[in-house]
C-alpha cells in the first residue's frame, strides 16, 4: 500500500469522507461525513458515549469488547468521547464538576436513553468501518483514483 492510500485510509477513519475528499469525490465525501456525524450527534443527544469494555470472566466481556471496537470506528469523535469519559471521572474524583462539553461527550450512563445513544454511536462506527473498507477496496489497485486511471483500469479488464 502506498503512503498516499495509507494516509487516506487512516484519515477516513478519523474523519469520515476524508479519503474521498482528497480524491476529489466531494459529493460522496460530504454525504458520508453528514450521515455518519449526524448519527454520532444523535448518539450524544441521547446521552450515549464510548466506554471501555467490561472484562467479565464468564464470557460476557466478548460482546463488550466487540461493541467497543465497533464504536471506535467513529474515529476522532469516538476517541474524543472516550477521553471525555476518562476526564469526567477524573474531575469527579477530585471533587470538580466537568463543563458542558465534557458532559456532552462523556454521556450519562444512568440516563434512561444511554443504551440507545451508545447504540447510535455503534451504528455510526460500523458505517464508518464500511465506508473506509469500501474506499480502500475502490482505490487499492487504481492508483490515484483519477478518471484517467479508472478508464485505464477498465481497459485492462476488456
Amino acid at each position: 500500500m502506498n503512503k498516499s492510500l495509507f494516509l487516506d485510509v487512516v484519515g477516513s477513519w478519523l474523519v469520515p469522507g476524508f479519503g474521498y475528499f482528497r480524491r476529489r469525490r466531494y459529493t460522496r465525501a460530504i454525504a458520508l461525513f453528514i450521515v455518519i456525524e449526524l448519527t454520532v450527534f444523535l448518539g450524544f443527544l441521547h446521552h450515549g458515549s464510548v466506554t471501555l469494555p467490561l472484562l467479565d470472566p464468564s464470557g460476557g466481556g466478548v460482546i463488550s469488547c466487540l461493541t467497543f471496537l465497533i464504536q471506535l470506528g467513529g474515529g476522532l469523535v469516538s476517541i474524543l468521547s472516550l477521553a471525555a469519559v476518562a476526564w469526567s471521572e477524573a474531575l469527579k474524583i477530585k471533587g470538580f464538576m466537568p463543563n458542558f462539553l465534557v458532559i456532552f461527550f462523556a454521556g450519562n450512563q444512568p440516563h434512561a436513553y444511554f443504551e440507545l445513544g451508545a447504540f447510535y454511536l455503534m451504528v455510526a462506527g460500523a458505517m464508518n468501518y464500511f465506508a473506509v473498507t469500501n474506499f480502500y477496496d475502490r482505490y487499492k489497485t487504481r492508483g490515484s483514483g483519477t478518471p484517467e486511471s479508472r478508464e485505464s483500469h477498465r481497459m485492462d479488464k476488456v
